[in-house]
């Protein structure tokens, strides 16, 4: 028994490391953006910018392809393989000087991330069930939004010292490597099913997916507004430094991770509808601060109230989505569930650009959203009460 539980211990530990590395994916380099623009002063600001969501695209095309190989090959080679493309990818923003190499170093950093989240969370699905599935679900979610408060005030420190700093942080995919391989295991229970039942049709609920997707997706593009918005809000309030803007994105992640690790033990107490319209209700007071208030503090009080907000949106669609999905595809549709969740943090500068011209200012855009999430809010309220009567259900 000591052993199994020293094992699951490890487990726990590769997983949500690996987690977390996904989320330093942007988090890291996001306080150096004002550096990086002044070190590249012929590019445009939204170039700049892809810089730091370039990964999310390629995390969006190649997540799918990597649920299919989890399912197909198994997933600790891949996992593995993954991790070290990570390091070295990463690492690789260091040593460029040309924008068009940086932005190539993280088109393969955004693949190796797609293996790592799709994986990870598949193995979730695979290590644990009921109750201690929903608490490590809840668990993860919150160490990916702490590490994004650990990971963006580490990038603020490096970035004052030069922007290329932050890039060194992402050795630690190498470094995880070894602790992995020694510690996971290929999950028997997925290779029996695959065997026992290969010739059993899976029905997967496509449109409760689909809209779980969707919704992943939304509550992206708007979260990662800070990192990609805020640093630049900021800077037109004057002189601040990258510890400063450092500390104000991470507020938001630090709610987060504090309404995503408590998961476990309100989710009993409520629905998934009512998480989600709770988060956006929260997300909607947060960006009516940002967007009205000229102060610096009371943009980390508005960011903080957001990170209230959508801290709960992964680990309760997670949830959801493997309450709905059979083991045997939950590699292709975990991976579609990446992919559509880094989606939003791809399109969330793109969808902005023109919105700042249509409102005038990133403070107006800020209020917009602020008035898309209380829309989002209702239309969730009138779905639970008729086509997804059943998920607003304790």
């Amino acid at each position: 028994m000591d052993k199994t539980i020293s094992q699951l211990t490890h487990i726990k530990a590769v997983l949500l490391f690996a987690s977390t590395m996904t989320v330093m994916s942007g988090a890291i380099i996001a306080p150096a953006l004002p550096g990086i623009s002044r070190h590249f002063p012929d590019q445009p600001q939204v170039v700049i910018q892809l810089i730091l969501t370039l990964p999310a695209l390629m995390i969006t095309l190649f997540s799918p392809l990597m649920g299919y190989l989890a399912d197909r090959f198994g997933r600790k080679k891949l996992l593995l393989m993954m991790l070290g493309i990570y390091g070295f990818a990463g690492v690789a923003g260091f040593f460029i000087d040309r924008v068009d190499l940086l932005l190539s170093s993280r088109a393969l950093m955004g693949i190796a991330v797609a293996g790592i989240l799709s994986i990870s969370t598949t193995l979730v699905g695979d290590y644990f069930d009921g109750a201690e599935r929903a608490r490590f679900l809840g668990l993860q979610s919150s160490c990916m939004a702490l590490g994004g408060v650990i990971f963006i005030n580490l990038g603020g420190l490096l970035s004052d010292w030069s922007w290329r700093g932050p890039f060194l942080l992402y050795m630690t995919g190498v470094l995880l490597l070894p602790y992995a391989w020694a510690i996971l295991q290929e999950p028997q229970s997925s290779d029996d099913a695959s065997r026992d039942t290969s010739d059993v049709p899976v029905t997967v609920d496509y449109g409760r997916t689909g809209l779980a997707y969707l919704i992943a997706m939304i509550s992206m593009t708007m979260f990662y507004m800070f990192p990609a918005q805020l640093p630049f809000l900021l800077s037109q309030q004057g002189q601040v430094s990258g510890v400063a803007i450092g500390v104000a994105l991470s507020m938001a992640a630090l709610t987060a991770s504090i309404v995503a690790f408590c998961y476990g033990y309100y989710k009993p107490f409520l629905s998934v509808m009512t998480i989600y319209v709770l988060g956006f209700f929260l997300a909607a007071a947060g960006f009516l601060v940002v967007g009205f208030t000229q102060s610096y503090a009371m943009a980390i009080v508005g960011a903080a109230i957001s990170g209230f907000g959508l801290g709960a949106f992964m680990p309760n669609t997670t949830t959801w989505l493997m309450r709905i999905t059979p083991q045997r595809v939950r590699g292709r549709v975990f991976g579609g569930f990446t992919s559509t969740f880094f989606f939003g943090q791809f399109v969330s500068p793109v969808v902005v650009a023109p919105a700042m011209i249509w409102l005038e200012s990133l403070r107006n855009v800020f209020t917009g959203m602020a008035v898309v999430c209380g829309l989002l809010a209702v239309v969730l309220i009138l779905l639970g009460k008729t086509t997804l009567k059943a998920d607003s259900q304790l």
